[in-house]
């Protein structure tokens, strides 16, 4: 019985409301909607120790028109109804909903049903409200259950009859702290609210406050009998952990009738003081997810900061930055880069408290938080931020739960000389937190790269607090403990033509691979076959100013490159598709080398953009075989903090008419030497053998005219032309057998060039006995040059011819005498191709050749001997041409 008459005295007395709230909501007389505002806004706490558990209370009036009629306490109506109410707290003041049992909305909503309303256990501070017709009213706040709202806490009270829900929400999009909100309330002439939120509910100091709803009202009492709580002390509010820093509040309210015409003002909030007597104690740990040396890995991370949550403590200071400095030698991974993404600020809304956008191909790692206000462990997820220059290996951490946005940007920085990373955080968010556990991606494309070498690794850390106390330093210990013998350098080499038919022209193709663990290739050396040549005719050179930086222009390119980079079993290949192309182009001298290439490789990868990396290669070319060596330079090792372990160097050199087969078919082999950065050195080769020899013909054709003196005695000079035609095997052997009217004339050998002065083109001048020159398609000028007698192995000096030009070419010739005449062999000739060759040899003096009769008698012949490349074989008699009219 008694539930039920107090049930319709509570009714009895809300019609009587009513009635009053009718009587006196009459609209102004002279006052005007746009006039509503706030006249007065106040904010106080109960101590400023930092970390200590305050009672706060915020205080506002709305202004009141004074040509309204005063109600019988003497309030007068406000200009508008209320319609919403939203209070800004401080960053780092913060509220625990688990301090106290929550209220059901069922249970809160029993109080105009005849039920008691929600327990006193969920009671978390009192409100005391003004409103026009009715008298002052002090009501319990009590803490609800939270909705499904996106809200992180909600509390509620009533306003006589008239329920209020205040959504708490935090400020994801600047400094993450407390937004209460009271939206679209029950219609009143509410003309101020004072509210206070209790520190430690359960504490005995709030015994008189503990309200019943039915005391609130209809019995309008300010104070309870004494209650204790029942329940065991735990904190509701905590100061921020921050000192000395000026605290504001602001509060904006709207009306009905003016709708999202906010007034607002911001007053200050007690400044926070003794910091100095806060804890901070982190912990950290960091371990590789693989542990095997060498090769891709994740990492997990985990931070922990054990939190005073007892009543009577001091909460522990809150984390402001964090520095964590990984291992010498664990890196960034390339590979993690193949088909990443990146989340821009726009994505991520960054400074907006949404939902963010970032890429899925975009995420790195998750990230658990333990965050006490909150119900459960929030789950987010590690992004790659979007470069910028200086800034390349940014990150997010996201989270988009329980109500909260969570973005925090982070940077990791790689040293620039050992590629050793730095991760930090600053300026996080003054939020409580337990524990924080970061996982970067695994895997064959995991984010980091451990170690080479087997042991123990330490993880240096600092983490500094909001409290402004010293930073807490230290280090963690990771151990790589797989796959620990050491590898011997072993590169291997795939190299040869495309297609290898004799004689014709093919692309090229040149891969340089290596798998050994803990060695990187420096640089390398790489010799082609005999006949493997490159047609330079016609091809600009690129400039050495435009070499210096890749800019050739595209009239030198002659190829591509491309790079598988990183360690695992999935490397990055670049360039990737869709980035900028690689390029080779062909330059001039190079370190002493005639020709060069330049190899430019824009280094470019998920979204990254390391620059554009220029490595120079000289092509030397023996002068006895014309066989080509590319000498590369040191390759580089670190780009941007990123260390480069090449795993494939391929070169295409794809030119149109460009690289040409040689026209022998012997086994031959393109050999190499390749140094590591740990100075070992491995010489792998590759087999290597051209076809179709067979099919090239061997034409041929030597003419020889003698001019000068024709009697006997005489020391006439000699010209001799040779000529090719085009498709056919290049020459490897040549030797001419002057008839017995010729024969070397000895007493004019005089000054001969000595090996060591020939190889220092420092011959002296009377060594000189004749000059040549020799046309090629290969090249856009003749070869020229002089006519050597040098020392030689045999009873007589060689005969030398040392064309030069584009390239040096050496031909040396064995003079010896057969049948009484003179004769010269030249092998090796080079196998390339010779369109005409010119050898002129001087006379007089200074001629080689002495008569032993009278040429105007029979005519003479000389014997030549040619051999082909392709072991072809051309023998005739070719007359000896003289200046005798017969």
């Amino acid at each position: 019985m008694s539930i039920v008459k107090g049930h319709l005295n509570r009714v009895a007395v809300i019609v009587a409301a009513l009635a009053a709230m009718l009587l006196w909501a009459a609209p102004a007389a002279h006052g005007a909607f746009s006039d509503y505002g706030l006249e007065s806004v106040e904010a106080s706490e109960s101590t400023t120790q930092a970390g200590a558990h305050p009672d706060v209370v915020i205080n506002f009036n709305l202004k009141t028109d004074p040509s309204s009629a005063p109600d019988p306490n003497g309030n007068r109506e406000p200009y508008a109804r209320l319609k919403s109410v939203r209070t800004e707290l401080p960053p780092g003041l913060f509220g625990n909903p688990h301090a106290v049992p929550p209220c059901t909305i069922k249970q809160f909503s029993t109080v105009n049903t005849g039920g008691e309303g929600c327990s006193q256990d969920s009671q978390v501070g009192v409100t005391r409200i003004r409103q026009q017709g009715l008298v002052d009213l002090t009501e319990p706040i009590y803490n609800l259950e939270t909705p499904n709202s996106g809200t992180v806490a909600r509390l509620g009270f009533y306003a006589a009859t008239l329920p209020y829900f205040i959504n708490i929400n935090v400020r994801s999009g600047t400094d993450y702290g407390l937004t209460a909100t009271i939206e679209n309330p029950p219609s009143s002439l509410v003309i101020g609210v004072r509210t206070e939120l209790w520190g430690v509910p359960a504490a005995s100091s709030h015994d008189t406050l503990r309200l019943t709803a039915h005391e609130a009202f209809p019995e309008a009492k300010s104070e309870s009998p004494p209650r204790p709580s029942g329940l065991e002390p735990a904190p509701f509010m905590t100061n921020p952990t921050s000192c000395g820093q000026p605290l504001s509040v602001t509060v904006a309210t709207d009306s009905y009738q003016l709708p999202g015409a906010f007034s607002t003002m911001t007053v200050p909030f007690p400044t926070t003081t003794g910091c100095d007597k806060l804890d901070f104690a982190p912990s950290f740990t960091a371990a590789p997810t693989s542990q095997e040396a060498g090769a891709p890995t994740g990492l997990e991370t985990t931070l922990k900061i054990p939190q005073n949550e007892t009543a009577e403590g001091l909460a522990t200071s809150q984390l402001r930055n964090a520095k964590v400095t990984l291992p010498q030698g664990m890196t960034i991974s390339p590979t993690a880069a193949d088909g990443l993404e990146a989340c821009s600020a726009e994505q991520a809304h960054y400074g907006e408290a949404v939902e963010s956008a970032c890429p899925e191909a975009a995420k790195i790692g998750t990230a658990e938080l333990d965050v006490p206000p909150l119900s459960r462990r929030m789950h987010g997820a590690l992004y790659q931020r979007t470069p910028e220059p200086g800034h390349l290996f940014r990150i997010w951490l996201v989270s988009d739960e329980l109500g909260v946005h969570v973005k925090i940007p982070g940077e990791i920085h790689a040293d620039q000389s050992t590629g050793q990373l730095t991760a930090t955080f600053t300026d996080t968010p003054q939020v409580p937190m337990r524990e924080l556990v970061l996982r970067f991606k695994s895997g064959p494309r995991g984010v980091l790269t451990n170690p080479p070498a087997c042991g123990t690794y330490r993880t240096s850390f600092e983490f500094g607090p909001w409290s402004g106390n010293p930073p807490v330093a230290g280090t963690t210990e990771m151990s790589v403990n797989e796959a620990c013998g050491a590898q011997a350098f072993s590169p291997g080499l795939n190299t040869g033509t495309v297609s290898p038919t004799a004689g014709s022209f093919s692309p090229l193709v040149f891969d340089l691979t290596d798998d050994t663990k803990g060695q990187n290739i420096l640089h390398f050396n790489v010799t082609l076959p005999e006949g493997v040549l490159a047609k330079l005719a016609g091809i600009p050179l690129c400039s050495d100013a435009a070499a210096r930086t890749g800019n050739c222009a595209a009239a030198s390119q002659v190829g591509s490159s491309s790079l598988a980079v990183g360690e695992g079993s999935s490397p990055l290949w670049i360039p990737q598709p869709g980035k900028a192309p690689t390029g080779v182009f062909l330059a001039g001298a190079y370190k002493g080398a005639p020709y060069s290439l330049v190899v430019k490789v824009p280094a470019q990868a998920g979204p990254f953009d390391l620059g554009t990396v220029v490595s120079r290669a000289g092509l030397y070319v023996d002068p006895t075989t014309t066989q080509v060596t590319i000498k590369s330079d040191v390759l580089p090792q670190i780009l941007e903090g990123v260390p480069v372990s090449y795993r494939h160097i391929r070169i295409l050199t794809d030119r149109d008419r460009f690289t040409l087969n040689p026209t022998s078919c012997d086994p031959m082999a393109v050999a190499s030497r390749v140094t590591s950065t740990s100075g070992a050195v491995a010489e792998p080769d590759v087999r290597f053998q051209a076809a179709a020899c067979e099919r090239l013909a061997l034409h041929p054709k030597l003419a020889l005219r003698l001019k000068g003196g024709t009697k006997r005695g005489a020391y006439p000079a000699l010209k001799a032309v040779l000529k090719t035609h085009k498709g056919e095997a290049n020459l490897r052997r040549v030797s001419v057998a002057l008839p017995h009217s010729e024969f070397l004339a000895q007493n004019h050998i005089g000054t001969v060039c000595t090996r060591v002065q020939f190889r220092s083109n420092n011959c002296p001048k009377g060594s000189i006995y004749g000059f040549a020159t020799a046309k090629t398609p290969l090249l856009d000028e003749p070869l020229k040059g002089r006519v050597y007698l040098r020392s030689s192995t045999h009873p007589l000096p060689d005969l030398v011819v040392a064309l030069r030009g584009q390239i040096d070419v050496d031909l040396p010739g064995r003079i010896d005498s057969v049948r009484g005449g003179m004769r010269t062999t030249f092998s090796p000739v080079p196998d390339a191709p010779i369109s005409r060759f010119v050898l002129k040899m001087k006379g007089g003096k200074k001629g080689l050749l002495q008569n032993s009769r009278n040429l105007c008698g029979a005519a003479a012949q000389a014997t030549v001997k040619i051999a082909g490349q392709n072991g072809k074989a051309a023998s005739r008699r070719t007359p000896l041409a003289d200046s005798c009219k017969r």
